[in-house]
């Protein structure tokens, strides 16, 4: 079931099948994808346990192999509503029996959207429920629909970072969604604009592992209308599109982690950017998206 949260700027419409953001309307455009299955039948899941592909899909948690799928099973989760008022709503989820089964922790995840003109933000609140150390990535995968207007194309679109910098991106390995960062796929420098073309998408995504910033826009040629996005809790980013079909989208993924590298030993706590929760500790992620 859709949920719904506005003010005179935006509406907002929130899925409480992971919490997933479905549509989010400015000036009347959905600024979205529509979760089209021709393209992509999702529009911006969240990413938990894991983000991407699971070498061989199995992985070791103290001693014991846990089968996790792609991108974790959070996104495929019935959410139950905690509080909701006209411009904030907050999303709540507890395992269960059947999440320790494939992943052995117990937690609880409360989503918080809100809206402040034509500002969302989202608050994420990770707790350990476990009476142990609690292990896990976290990443956003939201699709912005590219491009908005039907006078306009694809290619009229660019990602802009708010400081240029060098960036070296991994090459995915097509047969198991695992990186090889020992393969370079791009080799960026001083970029500060990266301009949309299908082409740069045709081996998968494009991996940012060190992001020198933490804020980017996407815009039309013009400048004048796009978003801003700004994820300052997460030191990766993926940049994707499904160039096979030329979807009308491009997803900019803020990370906490990444799919396993090709090489990795199957040890889930060897994953990169690994956050640790004690006993009943709490984790609070955040970021923020503006729509002109």
């Amino acid at each position: 079931m859709n949920y719904t949260i506005k003010n005179q700027d935006l509406v907002v419409e929130i899925s409480d099948h992971g919490a997933e953001l479905k549509a989010v309307k400015y000036k009347n455009i959905n600024y979205l994808h529509d979760s089209n299955p021709n393209f992509w039948g999702r529009s911006a899941p969240i990413l938990f346990p894991n983000i991407g592909a699971i070498k061989n899909n199995v992985c070791m948690i103290n001693g014991n192999p846990y089968f996790l799928t792609k991108h974790g099973f959070l996104r495929d989760r019935d959410f139950t509503i905690f509080h909701q008022e006209l411009s904030s709503i907050t999303f709540t989820y507890t395992s269960t029996e059947t999440d320790y089964t494939i992943y052995p922790f117990q937690f609880k995840i409360d989503i918080t959207y809100q809206i402040h003109g034509n500002l969302l933000k989202s608050y994420i609140v990770v707790t350990n429920l476990s009476n142990e150390t609690m292990l896990f990535n976290l990443g956003l995968h939201p699709a912005f629909k590219v491009p908005l207007f039907g006078d306009e194309k694809f290619e009229d679109y660019k990602i802009v970072f708010k400081e240029s910098a060098d960036y070296t991106c991994p090459v995915v390995n097509l047969k198991d969604g695992t990186i090889d960062f020992e393969q370079i796929a791009r080799k960026f420098e001083n970029l500060k604009e990266l301009p949309l073309n299908y082409d740069d998408y045709k081996n998968d995504a494009l991996v940012f592992p060190k992001l020198k910033t933490h804020f980017v826009k996407l815009l039309n040629k013009d400048e004048n209308h796009g978003i801003t996005f700004e994820f300052n809790d997460f030191p990766m980013l993926g940049i994707w599109t499904p160039n096979h079909v030329k979807a009308n989208f491009i997803c900019i993924e803020p990370w906490i982690g990444c799919a396993d590298p090709s090489n990795h030993s199957g040890n889930f706590n060897e994953k990169c950017h690994l956050i640790h929760l004690d006993k009943n500790q709490t984790q609070l992620i955040t970021y923020q998206i503006k729509f002109f």
